[in-house]
């Protein structure tokens, strides 16, 4: 319609009073000083722009309104303000010269200004969106497949990443999605969410849109939804969209297994203090002739940072030998960053790494290590952050690391844990990690290689 092509220019054309106002009031206040007759003559002129530029701003206001997208007391107190900034300007105006009425009807028109930006701001981008706040705080989910899907799961996606556009103050395109009657009512785009059919189901084919196009959910510039809650959507969709029902008592592919499986840790393990991987209290410095030998075989092992005696190695796809193995166990105290990725025989290191202990971050990924060599870490008391992936662990060799108080994430992507096996109970304060992420690598995990001169 064309009211509603009209409205939309609202956006634009409301910067256009505020910046006539505001110029003229700047304007006013440097008259005090000097320059008052050349801004008198000037003043006059900028006032009446900003009452006929706050006028169409009000009108196309009005007509924006009645696509029922905003909260309509929000909209009221909005339009209202707006009008009586309106008429306020002419007080202005008329009074310009009356050293009293015009200094109150300044200050008045200046305030109200301020509350009418603030509607506008809070009708666009929510109440909230000049408080400073952190990450949404969700609650943490200790049994994922005793959990609710909506109510653990699917709500918490949508209060995070959709309540801007679609709850109480808010419809865009008459959509809400903070209940699960509205969800089901849809808007004027179509049923937001038609139960077993993806297809058909709005949320499921904008949330699959490329980023760049515009009908594509969330918006850009918005927090985008992980790959994980992309997937949990639409399951959730396919499997009937149902509001009261468990994870458990849904069908699950191993996919849909591993992306719940992200949300096992969500919520307040991550709030509390990080643990530094370089401990505080410095050691002593480790055998030279130990990293001497290490170096002789190809194995880097460098200082972990300026001026401290912590060491990390990297073994750079090179079986240790025995020599080497014994130079390693002689740097037990130094060693907090290990890499052993690409090796044949990582089975081979489970002894020697079980008497390294002070090991914070430790990668295994890409090697034969299986649970056989996981017993042996059950006394790395300080392990952070454990990296097998691609490896030939599986859910029992699991059970040797549940009891690390320091452990906090876990990477597992394509190794042989079975997750449906799993008990995610076991492990309430690691991050497992199925895929779909950055691994964290070691400073020298990379090498430069300059050509021959």
């Amino acid at each position: 319609m064309i009211t509603e092509f009209i409205g939309k220019f609202h956006p634009l054309l409301v910067h256009l009073p505020i910046g006539f106002f505001l110029l003229a009031f700047f304007l006013k206040v440097i008259s005090f000083w000097k320059n008052k007759e050349s801004i008198d003559a000037i003043l006059p002129i900028m006032l009446i722009l900003s009452f006929l530029a706050s006028v169409f701003s009000s009108i196309t206001g009005f007509l924006l309104s009645q696509s029922g997208e905003y909260d309509v007391e929000m909209v009221d107190k909005h339009q209202w303000s707006g009008i009586a900034f309106t008429a306020l300007i002419l007080v202005v105006y008329f009074f310009r010269n009356n050293a009293k009425m015009g200094i109150v009807s300044w200050i008045g028109s200046t305030i109200l200004l301020m509350v009418v930006g603030h509607l506008g701001g809070s009708l666009t981008h929510g109440e909230d969106f000049l408080s400073i706040q952190g990450e949404v705080e969700k609650a943490r989910i200790t049994d994922i497949q005793n959990a609710k899907v909506y109510n653990d799961l699917v709500q918490p996606i949508l209060e995070e990443k959709c309540y801007s556009c679609h709850s109480s103050k808010k419809q865009k395109g008459n959509l809400r999605l903070d209940s699960p009657e509205f969800i089901l009512k849809g808007g004027k785009e179509g049923k937001s969410v038609v139960p077993h059919q993806t297809e058909k189901s709005l949320i499921s084919k904008r949330i699959f849109m490329p980023e760049g196009e515009e009908e594509h959910m969330p918006p850009k510039g918005k927090p985008q939804l992980t790959e994980a809650e992309t997937k949990v959507l639409n399951w959730w969709i396919k499997e009937g969209a149902s509001f009261d029902k468990l994870v458990k008592d849904f069908n699950q592919t191993p996919e849909i297994k591993a992306a719940l499986i992200s949300f096992q840790s969500s919520g307040n393990d991550e709030k509390g203090p990080k643990i530094s991987n370089i401990p505080e209290k410095e050691v002593e410095a480790g055998s030279e002739q130990s990293i001497a030998t290490l170096k002789k075989s190809g194995i880097l092992a460098l200082p972990v940072a300026a001026n401290s005696n912590y060491l990390l190695i990297n073994l750079r796809n090179i079986d240790p030998s025995d020599k080497d193995l014994e130079a390693l166990k002689s740097l037990k105290k130094q060693i907090v960053w290990f890499n052993a990725s690409n090796l044949k025989n990582a089975d081979l290191l489970a002894a020697t790494l079980g008497d390294l202990d002070e090991i914070r971050v430790l990668h295994l990924n890409k090697t034969n290590f299986s649970d056989k060599g996981m017993a042996a870490l059950k006394n790395l008391k300080h392990l952070q952050i454990l990296n097998l992936a691609s490896t030939a662990v599986t859910e029992k060799g699991l059970e040797n690391i549940k009891g690390l108080s320091e452990l906090q994430k876990v990477y597992l992507y394509q190794s042989k844990v079975r997750f449906s096996k799993l008990k995610m109970a076991d492990f309430p304060k690691i991050k497992l990690d199925t895929g779909g992420y950055s691994v964290p690598t070691l400073v020298t995990d990379t090498s430069l290689v300059k050509p021959p001169m």
